[in-house]
């Protein structure tokens, strides 16, 4: 009989979740969409002030395209900051948090633009109103500009 009640609860959770979600968010999104045409159709929706409506398009990206690491950490990265504007800054910590998680144990860091994890640590430290800690200069050295040879010029 428990198992029951907790079933019906669950069904009626995701029901009245599922009903709410989609009175601002598209309903389908077409089965031909490249990985490209998620995040076009997300900024697209930015643009436009449709949070949710992107929000929508990263979670279904993030489903569909699973495989496809690099993409995918920039759609988690994207969704934590939609959740941010959507002042849902509780789940945007754990998501942020979540995402530099991924970078510390994930067998896929190779695979993960390190702009990721810099945006995420400085979003989440102003969400929690921590310092930033200092760079490890050896870990991420600065580049020197290549010297040109000289009489050359650039064509």
């Amino acid at each position: 009989m428990h198992k029951i009640l907790l079933y019906s609860f669950t069904l009626l959770l995701f029901a009245s979740l599922a009903l709410s979600s989609c009175q601002s968010t598209p309903q389908i999104v077409d089965q031909e969409w490249t990985v490209d045409q998620f995040f076009k159709s997300a900024q697209e929706a930015i643009d436009a002030g449709e949070l949710e409506t992107a929000l929508y398009y990263y979670e279904v990206f993030l489903v569909r395209y699973p495989e496809n690491h690099s993409k995918g950490i920039a759609a988690e990265y994207e969704r934590a900051m939609l959740h941010k504007k959507l002042k849902q800054e509780e789940l945007a910590i754990l998501e942020f948090k979540a995402i530099l998680e991924k970078y510390e144990t994930s067998t896929f860091v190779i695979l993960y633009p390190s702009r990721y994890k810099i945006l995420s640590e400085k979003v989440l430290a102003g969400l929690i109103g921590e310092a930033l800690p200092e760079a490890d200069m050896d870990k991420y050295p600065v580049r020197e500009k290549p010297a040109r040879a000289q009489g050359s010029s650039p064509r």
